[in-house]
């Protein structure tokens, strides 16, 4: 039984949520054995790695002046965003870039409507606007931000939604007839080869090498890169083409959920102001989606 549109959209937007809410906590323990800039290097290669059994099929599918194209949407949404993210993770808290995240959806409305000839809704702006406030309200209410280090760091956060704003709208406006599976794979060609030359400048084999335990890192990278990059990019990317930019970024807005998820498992007490998040969230993402 084929699925609709509809409902496929919303199940890939939960798997995402579930794939990118854990992200963080995988970042996190990676940091421990490996510095910030190591760990978004070999995200990016495990990544290409992983891509590599579709990339005869995607070079055939993409026609070659599209590869500039295939470049781009690679830099933005898997070359440079998670070098800015671990490197942030390094002075503030998970809950604060999770916070700043929240952002997407904002910058990809409005570079939509301002770059890309999206037509303004009053309706899916108040979506993102009440979304918002729920990530807020969850983030806020629910986990401790402080973090000593330095709150500058944030700004790498804001860099990187701006650029998965960029992101989402390039693929949606120039890559629509591009298989998912496809573009991920050429994308990851060019910036997968990028990352092995700057992983060679490195000391990272010595550090798995000397590091007590630092296989576990590695561990923690491979399922960043697998699940949290070459998988997730496929189904972003597909989300975004049945759907549009702006609602496939609402994925930012579950992350939340995902972490009070994973605190409940934990032992966390769970309040009113947890449900009133997820409320205001779901109740965003439906102004978003309503066609």
């Amino acid at each position: 039984m084929k699925l609709s549109v509809k409902i496929q959209s919303w199940l890939i937007l939960i798997a995402l949520g579930l794939t990118w809410g854990s992200s963080f906590i995988l970042m996190k323990k990676a940091l421990v054995y490996f510095p910030s800039y190591q760990v978004a290097g070999m995200r990016i290669v495990i990544a290409s790695l992983g891509m590599l059994p579709f990339l005869y099929r995607g070079l055939q599918q993409i026609p070659r002046k599209q590869y500039p194209l295939t470049f781009i949407v690679a830099l933005l949404g898997s070359g440079a965003t998670p070098f800015l993210i671990t490197t942030a993770q390094t002075q503030i808290s998970s809950a604060l870039t999770g916070l700043l995240n929240s952002l997407t959806p904002l910058f990809t409305f409005l570079f939509g409507v301002l770059f890309f000839h999206t037509y303004f809704q009053t309706r899916r702006f108040l979506g993102v606007l009440l979304g918002l406030a729920g990530a807020l309200t969850l983030i806020l209410f629910s986990t401790p931000l402080g973090k000593s280090g330095n709150n500058n760091y944030a700004m790498f956060v804001v860099v990187a939604t701006i650029c998965y704003a960029m992101n989402a709208n390039t693929v949606k406006k120039y890559c629509q007839n591009m298989s998912p599976t496809s573009l991920n794979a050429v994308g990851f060609l060019w910036i997968g080869p990028m990352a092995v030359l700057f992983l060679s400048t490195t000391d990272v084999v010595h550090r798995i090498q000397t590091v007590p335990h630092a296989l576990w890192g590695v561990a923690y990278i491979s399922i960043l890169g697998i699940f949290g990059t070459a998988i997730a990019n496929i189904l972003y990317f597909r989300l975004t083409q049945i759907t549009d930019a702006l609602f496939a970024s609402m994925v930012t807005y579950l992350i939340p959920i995902i972490a009070i998820f994973w605190g409940v498992l934990d032992g966390e007490p769970v309040d009113v102001t947890y449900v009133l998040g997820m409320l205001l969230i779901l109740g965003g993402v439906y102004l978003v989606s309503k066609k």
